[in-house]
C-alpha cells in the first residue's frame, strides 16, 4: 500500500491449477505473488501459473503478460552543441589567453561556490567565441568514416555468401559454402585494413 503495488494474479479469474504456486505432500498453497505498480493496470494483460513448469522443488512458475506501448513517431535525435576545445593549439592558445585575462576571471567576492560559478561562465563564454561549437545535429558514423567503395562492396559480398550458406541444407555443399564465406570474410578484413592505411 505504501507503494501503490498491486498483486497481478489476484486480478485475473483462473482454475485452481493456474492459481497454485506451491504443491508439497499433497498440500496446495498459492505462496507466490507478483507486485506491479497500480498506475500501469491497463498494461496488465493476464497472470496465471503454468501447472506443469517447475522452477525450483515444489514451486510452479508463475507468469504474466504485461503490454508496452510503442512510441508512435520517431524524432529526430538531437545532442547539446559542444566547445571545439580540439581547436586550442598552435596560435590559438595565446589569443585564448589573453581573451581570459582582459575578460577579468577572477572574482574575489562571495564564497567559493559562486567564485567557481563565475570562473567557469567566463571560461565558457570565452572558450564558445574563440574557438567555436559544433552543431546539434548528430554525425554520422564515426568508426567507418575511412569506408570506401571497395570496402563497401566487400562487404557486401560477405553478407551475400552468408545468406547463402545459412539457406543451404545439403551437407556437402555447405562445406564449399563456408569456405567461400570465410574467404570473403578474409577479404573483407583485408580490405579494412588497407582503407585504413590509406585514409591516415
Amino acid at each position: 500500500m505504501a507503494n501503490n503495488l498491486g498483486i497481478v494474479n489476484s486480478y485475473f479469474k483462473k482454475r485452481e491449477p493456474h492459481l497454485i504456486t506451491f504443491s508439497s505432500g499433497g498440500r496446495n498453497t498459492q505462496i507466490d505473488y507478483l507486485l506491479l505498480r497500480q498506475g500501469d493496470r491497463r498494461w496488465w494483460k493476464d497472470c496465471k501459473v503454468i501447472p506443469g513448469e517447475t522452477v525450483v522443488t515444489q514451486h510452479r512458475l508463475l507468469v504474466a503478460d504485461i503490454g508496452f506501448r510503442n512510441k508512435l513517431t520517431k524524432r529526430e535525435r538531437k545532442c547539446a552543441p559542444r566547445i571545439k576545445w580540439g581547436n586550442l593549439k598552435d596560435g590559438m592558445i595565446p589569443l585564448f589567453k589573453d581573451r581570459l585575462i582582459s575578460s577579468n576571471l577572477f572574482r574575489l567576492d562571495g564564497d567559493s561556490n559562486q567564485m567557481w560559478e563565475a570562473m567557469e561562465t567566463k571560461i565558457t563564454h570565452v572558450a564558445k567565441e574563440t574557438l567555436g561549437v559544433t552543431t546539434r545535429k548528430k554525425g554520422g558514423h564515426k568508426e567507418s568514416w575511412w569506408w570506401n567503395e571497395v570496402v563497401q562492396d566487400k562487404i557486401k559480398d560477405k553478407q551475400e555468401s552468408f545468406r547463402v550458406f545459412m539457406s543451404c541444407t545439403n551437407a556437402e555443399e555447405r562445406k564449399g559454402l563456408r569456405e567461400k564465406y570465410n574467404r570473403a570474410k578474409r577479404e573483407v578484413k583485408k580490405a579494412v585494413a588497407e582503407a585504413k592505411t590509406t585514409s591516415l
